[in-house]
């Protein structure tokens, strides 16, 4: 094992013993506003694995907790959260479809997108680490200039649009095109995806912990086992 990765080692278990030290809660990262694109990816068992074309497979954290992505020939959407300094999860990535042929990594990346746990920024680059030693894709920055912009979003948003729950508690929803297609919801400052799913009537969103589900302008929302009616503005 060469000493680039042991050195990887070692600064993750550092991070994970000084986890709880830190409060458990969301706050301003290295990450938001940046965006980066891939330079190679190093597996576990020492396999190296580089793109034909790094400005193909890009990342860009916004500050809302949404991250961009251009895997390849397929450009999508999802979440990110870091909870702590050093920690990272990426949320359900809502995707076109297309077909990538080889030599593409767009079907690893796809696959390994929600084992992501820690990152580290260093020497300019960011480094995302696998869970279980599962691997690290190292990341390069990508150049923002005035006349071009490192990023502009591939899917285009609908929304937000506006909910006033019975609770008291306002509700901000914001629709994407995708396949399944995806709706951000967002309540208090905290968001979480929720994804299409089939419904006898109206449109009906589905996420880890959450469902939505509107019909004739009026929406059942259960989040995180709290249920309430919300009706749109």
């Amino acid at each position: 094992m060469n000493g680039w990765h042991r050195s990887w080692r070692l600064t993750v278990f550092l991070i994970a013993l000084s986890g709880p030290a830190f409060a458990q809660t969301a706050g301003p990262t290295p990450l938001a506003g940046t965006s980066w694109q891939l330079v190679r990816f190093q597996g576990g068992d020492d396999t190296v694995l580089t793109p034909d074309d790094g400005s193909k497979y890009t990342l860009t954290f916004a500050s809302d907790g949404t991250v961009a992505a251009r895997i390849d020939c397929n450009r999508g959407r999802g979440t990110w959260t870091s909870v702590a300094p050093g920690r990272l999860e990426l949320g359900p990535l809502a995707s076109t479809r297309a077909f990538c042929g080889p030599p593409s990594m767009h079907d690893r990346i796809v696959k390994q997108w929600a084992s992501v746990r820690s990152y580290l920024v260093k020497d300019g680059h960011l480094f995302l680490s696998l869970i279980a030693d599962g691997g690290i894709y190292e990341f390069a920055p990508v150049a923002v200039t005035a006349a071009a912009p490192a990023f502009k979003s591939p899917v285009t948003p609908r929304g937000p649009a506006t909910f006033a729950c019975d609770t008291g508690a306002a509700l901000r929803v914001t629709f994407y095109q995708t396949r399944p297609a995806l709706v951000l919801l967002e309540r208090g400052g905290v968001f979480r995806p929720a994804f299409r799913v089939k419904a006898a009537s109206g449109t009906r969103y589905e996420g880890d912990g959450v469902l939505f589900w509107e019909t004739h302008g009026q929406a059942t929302l259960n989040w995180m086992g709290a249920e309430s009616i919300c009706t749109r503005n």
